[in-house]
């Protein structure tokens, strides 16, 4: 009996390698949405912070408070930026999921043919066993 051979076997590697390229790409848009969190995390303690010594102060002049209005509203632009980058990114992961599920799915489909080519060659492997067995049992049979 000849050994199991699947010929699609480099097409299945290639799938794998299609699909581990697909999740690279997903775990770097996951990374891009985890630094756009940090730094709005970061924005938001650094106003806090700045609304703390503005308020803590002493005295606090006109200029004062017209400098930290602009910074309020510079800060207020930041975070719609912020917001808007964080709704890409997400678009962006949403696609590059759908993207990987294709990638996926191939891989499985191919690991599923594989599986069924297997069996039917394992059959016939055991059909051949047994033919051998059955012709080896009536010759020596057959010499009695």
């Amino acid at each position: 009996m000849k050994k199991f051979d699947f010929p699609l076997a480099r097409v299945m590697d290639f799938r794998r390698i299609e699909a581990r390229v697909e999740e690279i790409k997903l775990e770097a848009l996951y990374a891009e949405l985890r630094a756009i969190d940090a730094r709005e995390a970061a924005s938001i303690q650094e106003r806090i912070e700045s609304e703390k010594i503005l308020k803590s102060a002493k005295s606090v002049s006109g200029f004062d408070l017209e400098m930290f209005e602009t910074y309020r509203l510079a800060m207020k632009e930041d975070q719609k930026r912020t917001d808007k980058a964080r709704a890409d990114c997400r678009k962006r992961i949403d696609a590059q999921l759908a993207a990987l599920m294709v990638k996926r799915r191939d891989v499985k489909l191919l690991e599923h043919l594989k599986e069924q080519r297997f069996k039917t060659w394992e059959k016939e492997m055991f059909k051949e066993i047994d033919q051998q067995a059955d012709e080896a049992y009536l010759a020596k049979w057959g010499t009695r």
